[in-house]
């Protein structure tokens, strides 16, 4: 049985799925009433989106699995290679938009029934709007790369309708050249975003560390154990999907008892948990080979809380 977790992530890419669907008809449907290659070039947009949320549904199904005995750490990075396909499609899509909107300013085309085109693109501005940040609320909440990716299209989307609504209020006035010149600037912020996706994802698959930021908060709460704990090493941090492991080795001294480094330990596990979210924790403990009293050691009570 799937988590409510695992229930609200894969609702969201349903409802990204069914929202890309409906809006790539209605654009495909007007953007050919009006010969409109800024249209069509968002009707493309969200064709590709739509083949994204479903290659995203089945690949977040996947990631959303737990370990089993032969993937002991999960099947997180379904969800990173899922991402690093979808941003290729976005790189073909924007492609696909430059070559039509070059034929277009080398062959001019009219534009007709501008009035219906600048009423759908509206209602998709709307319905985009509203699902994107539903998208991007469920993503932010459970920290799924794949889920703010589903929200950035669509969030994306609504903020280029505002050019191509500009370009088609122009073109009611007869400036039918900016109709192409919004495709090519739709292209370019797409190409944009695709290429960090491409580069975010390509660093999770390559096990690439946590930020900065989580790194050195993660250190902060291993040296704030001093002198319960008389130092560290191989530190090693990496994301697999939404899930964060952090290993590292703590050198405690070799007088104390068993159950006294077990809660050093697991007081600085904890601690790392709460501060970093979706984190697994390992961490060994070394007894130190020299002799206690050349350390200022001692237990502090808060550390077997």
């Amino acid at each position: 049985m799937r988590s409510a977790e695992s229930q609200q992530k894969l609702s969201a890419i349903r409802l990204s799925f069914f929202t890309a669907l409906g809006l790539a008809l209605l654009k495909l449907v007007f953007g050919f009433l009006t010969n409109s290659v800024a249209i069509l070039s968002l009707a493309v947009d969200s064709l590709g989106d739509l083949f994204s949320s479903a290659f995203n549904y089945f690949f977040l199904h996947k990631a959303e699995q737990p370990a089993d005995e032969d993937h002991h750490y999960g099947h997180g990075k379904f969800e990173n290679f899922a991402s690093f396909i979808q941003g290729g499609i976005l790189i073909a899509t924007a492609g696909f938009i430059v070559y039509r909107a070059i034929v277009k300013l080398l062959h001019r085309e009219e534009i007709y029934q501008v009035e219906l085109g600048i009423g759908a693109i509206v209602i998709c501005f709307a319905i985009n709007l509203i699902v994107g940040r539903k998208v991007r609320k469920v993503g932010t909440e459970h920290q799924s790369d794949l889920l703010h990716l589903e929200a950035t299209h669509l969030l994306m989307d609504s903020y280029l309708y505002l050019i191509v609504l500009g370009a088609l209020f122009f073109s009611y006035f007869k400036f039918h050249f900016f109709d192409p010149i919004a495709s090519l600037v739709v292209a370019a912020y797409i190409i944009w975003v695709a290429a960090k996706v491409v580069k975010s994802s390509f660093d999770v698959l390559m096990d690439k560390a946590l930020t900065d930021q989580e790194n050195e908060e993660i250190l902060r709460i291993i040296k704030d154990h001093y002198p319960s704990i008389l130092g560290y090493d191989r530190f090693q941090t990496r994301k697999s999907g939404s899930r964060k492991f952090v290993n590292f080795r703590l050198f405690i001294c070799q007088k104390i008892s068993l159950g006294q480094a077990h809660n050093i330990l697991d007081h600085i596990e904890k601690e790392i948990s709460k501060k970093i979210s979706n984190c697994e924790v390992m961490a060994h403990a070394e007894p130190v080979r020299d002799e206690c009293s050349k350390h200022e050691h001692e237990l502090h009570p808060r550390h077997f809380e």
